[in-house]
């Protein structure tokens, strides 16, 4: 059991015979224990960097800790993704990049050794397809059957020279080494217009083809001009009475794709039989030669021979 301290005059010493403390405070007395949480009146007020007695270092001043940012979560969340997103475009965009490269690398390659086997690799129905029409569109090589040209009616199996080409025709492709003539009769939409056209393959190079370009070109000077093929009748058809007699003018022309060491021929005439004639009064010849009554029939020819070679150069790009 304690009892309280007896009052003490000012300047005497403290309980049980104690000195006052430093700096004026009283010395603690037992039995006394100090208040949790209190803070003697007489300790000098500290401030942030200052020291809490003399002699000792300052503490540093507490650095403030910045709010959270509202909806941190959401934005790495979005950022996070659209830098996935990012990343994958990249990836994509390398391999379009490759992929068009290796394309380009091998373009050349592709045609060189596709082009003048294609005669013999690709099936003879391919070669000559069932219709011959401009593209779809400018994107695609597909063929628009609504606005076909020319429509197949039979393949010939042969592939001598001297017999799918006409006299003239024959002779100017016999020196320069003619391996194979392939050769396919079609009509046109209109069932009045028959043609029978005819590929012919010659050695690779450009030596062979000017020597062509030529042959095509004089004979354009001539009043009845002679380039031509055989006719090629396809019984149960349509073209079942096609012949040579009934041949009205041909005209051919030079693949100008290098890789296709090729030249087209063709020769049209009427369905029925119908022979080009004489034409009266300023519609005629001025020379009063039927020859040339029969340009309009030339015209149909080379027509043939332009549509089969934009079809060879579908085939080209297929395989590039």
């Amino acid at each position: 059991m304690s009892y309280p301290t007896p009052p003490q005059p000012p300047g005497s010493a403290g309980g049980y015979g104690q000195q006052p403390g430093p700096y004026g405070q009283q010395p603690q007395q037992y039995g006394q224990p100090p208040q949790l949480g209190s803070w003697p009146q007489d300790r000098p007020q500290q401030y942030p960097g200052q020291a809490p007695y003399p002699g000792q270092a300052p503490h540093p001043a507490p650095v403030p800790t910045p709010p959270p940012a509202k909806g941190g979560a959401a934005r790495g969340c979005l950022a996070g993704a659209l830098g996935f997103l990012g990343l994958l475009g990249m990836l994509g965009g390398g391999l379009l990049v490759g992929h068009a490269y290796s394309n380009a690398s091998q373009d050349i390659p592709n045609r060189d050794g596709y082009g003048p086997t294609m005669w013999r690799n690709e099936p003879a129905d391919k070669l000559f397809p069932d219709y011959l029409a401009p593209r779809v569109s400018a994107t695609t090589t597909k063929a628009d059957s609504a606005r076909a040209t020319w429509h197949r009616v039979g393949i010939s199996e042969d592939t001598d020279c001297a017999t799918g080409l006409n006299k003239a025709t024959s002779a100017a492709v016999a020196k320069l080494d003619c391996e194979a003539v392939l050769r396919a009769t079609y009509v046109d939409p209109t069932g009045n217009t028959v043609g029978t056209v005819a590929l012919i393959v010659l050695p690779a190079g450009e030596s062979a083809k000017t020597e062509m370009t030529t042959f095509f070109e004089a004979d354009e000077e001539k009043l009845d001009p002679e380039v031509g093929v055989k006719a090629l009748a396809v019984p149960g058809t349509i073209a079942a009475k096609w012949s040579d007699a009934r041949s009205n003018g041909g005209a051919g022309i030079v693949v100008p794709e290098g890789s296709l060491p090729y030249v087209l021929v063709a020769s049209t005439g009427a369905v029925d039989g119908r022979k080009a004639g004489h034409l009266p009064g300023e519609f005629g010849s001025h020379n009063w030669d039927a020859g040339d009554d029969r340009a309009p029939w030339r015209g149909a020819a080379k027509a043939l021979c332009d549509d089969l070679n934009y079809h060879l150069g579908d085939l080209i790009l297929e395989t590039s």
